[in-house]
């Protein structure tokens, strides 16, 4: 009775060690970080370069250290023009302004506006250790221009050639950068985003 009376009591104590054994995995995923060529003026015909890459390891918290993964996500950017005949917004979907120039990775058109939102999904290095991509957009048309990457995206140029937006400031709200995208129009404040470089095709 008394061994009965004893595994009665230490049965909900060995769960409780056993439960703490079993923790569930949770991964931590590293973000993108991307460069574009670190020019302001192009010509018609020049390419611009975009390159990103993310690394292949994410953290598992369930053995406390960095895993190899296979699917490493993807990184989301906008191609648009700036406008500024348009008191709502001073940008305009423009991937058909260039020629994209498929050189490394998978890339995609998204969203409901397939004339201004990308993915890239690198594929992996030689030594393994980060998956790469790189598109080129060859220009087809004189204008100013702007690159925008997700929010979760670190840019890497230190020199994101912001003078170039101030002659398209928006009147009412001089302090942000409106996106039509197919119609839709959105917002993001000017000093509340790193996500943005601008260049000039001549």
């Amino acid at each position: 009775m008394k061994n009965i009376l004893k595994l009665l009591l230490l049965g909900p104590l060995l769960m409780a060690f056993q439960c703490d054994d079993e923790i569930e995995s949770d991964l931590k995923f590293n973000t993108f970080k991307a460069s574009v060529t670190p020019q302001s003026i192009y010509s018609v015909d020049d390419v611009v370069w975009i390159e990103g890459y993310i690394s292949s390891k994410v953290f598992d918290t369930s053995v406390n250290d960095s895993i190899f993964t296979e699917t490493p996500g993807q990184d989301y950017f906008s191609i648009m023009r700036l406008i500024d005949s348009d008191p709502l917004s001073n940008s305009i979907d423009a991937i058909d302004q260039f020629e994209l120039i498929f050189d490394r990775g998978v890339f995609d058109t998204v969203g409901f506006c397939e004339n201004s939102e990308m993915t890239a999904q690198g594929v992996l290095n030689d030594d393994e250790s980060l998956y790469t991509y790189r598109l080129g957009l060859k220009a087809l048309q004189a204008g100013d221009y702007m690159i925008s990457f997700d929010w979760r995206t670190t840019l890497n140029n230190t020199d994101r050639n912001e003078a170039i937006i101030t002659d398209y400031l928006l009147t009412n709200h001089p302090n942000q950068i409106g996106f039509n995208k197919c119609g839709d129009v959105s917002w993001k404040f000017l000093n509340e985003t790193n996500g943005e470089l601008y260049f000039t095709v001549n």
